[in-house]
């Protein structure tokens, strides 16, 4: 994140530092400000704050600003109750430790909610809804979640396939066709396996999805499309991948449902149907589980 790259100021020259110190301090009051106006009060010219700017990645100072302004409103507008990288201490007994954890699970997936972007999910659902095959690829925990995606989708006739091997899904982006997409998991979103897969199945014709942390990063830039995750969490000093984990099955999951929804009675029906089929012999004496027979 952009907050992250300021505060990490090794290898910068003291009139970087200067910039770097200056955005940091100054913030949303930004948006006012130009890179003439900048580099007065620092006693630079504005080609240098461009630079600079330009040295993190953006075309120029307005591109950063903007980015920045996002960030921020962003990093403010949540988490106000639980630390996604410590939700408990060691004195927190389990009824607290229960409490905290459905409380970080809420405020992820508002999180969440407020980070997807109506567009970039129309496109998603609509390049999955296309496909003559969707790819999933992460080699993280969040493998073991997308297994359910491809049993959701296959029960409404949908091929999913989902691996955790950098070298197969790079041998499947390698044959990529115009007509299939990569949906790719990384936090980070700099994963090495993962950006490789991404370029591959770029330079083949076929889609890629990204699911990435907020803020841009080598995969979102590869991506035609990218979904943002819940981006609290440190990539290491954490006591776990709640927030990952978690926005990764809401996202899957809203994929899932927008793609069925797009023609709801047809996916209805052959969901229970080839349930049916399949476990023609589940029952339970629970009323509230059991299914009509009409």
């Amino acid at each position: 994140m952009i907050v992250e790259q300021l505060r990490e100021q090794a290898g910068l020259s003291p009139v970087e530092h200067s910039i770097a110190d200056y955005f940091l301090e100054a913030g949303e009051a930004l948006r006012d400000q130009s890179a003439r106006s900048i580099a007065a009060k620092l006693y630079t010219a504005p080609s240098t704050v461009s630079r600079f700017c330009k040295h993190l990645g953006y075309s120029g100072y307005t591109d950063f600003r903007d980015a920045y302004l996002d960030e921020l409103r962003y990093l403010s507008s949540a988490f106000s109750s639980i630390d996604a990288n410590q939700p408990f201490r060691k004195s927190d007994d389990a009824h607290i430790v229960a409490a905290k954890i459905g409380a970080l699970y809420r405020e992820t997936v508002d999180d969440v909610l407020q980070l997807i972007d109506g567009e970039s999910l129309e496109k998603a659902v609509q390049t999955v809804a296309s496909a003559s095959n969707v790819f999933v690829y992460s080699a993280g925990p969040q493998s073991f979640l997308a297994v359910d995606f491809v049993d959701k989708m296959a029960r409404i006739g949908r091929r999913v396939i989902m691996s955790s091997k950098g070298d197969t899904s790079y041998f499947f982006a390698s044959g990529a066709h115009s007509d299939e997409v990569f949906i790719l998991l990384s936090y980070s979103g700099e994963t090495e396996n993962a950006l490789r897969v991404a370029e591959q199945a770029k330079a083949a014709g076929g889609s890629v999805i990204a699911v990435t942390s907020y803020g841009r990063n080598s995969l979102s830039q590869l991506a035609d499309v990218t979904l943002h995750v819940s981006t609290r969490e440190k990539l290491v000093e954490k006591l776990g991948c709640y927030g990952m984990s978690i926005s990764t099955m809401l996202i899957l999951d809203i994929i899932y449902s927008c793609v069925l929804a797009l023609d709801y009675d047809r996916n209805a029906i052959q969901r229970v149907r080839v349930t049916r089929l399949y476990e023609y012999d589940r029952d339970s004496s629970n009323p509230i589980l059991q299914d009509r027979r009409d």
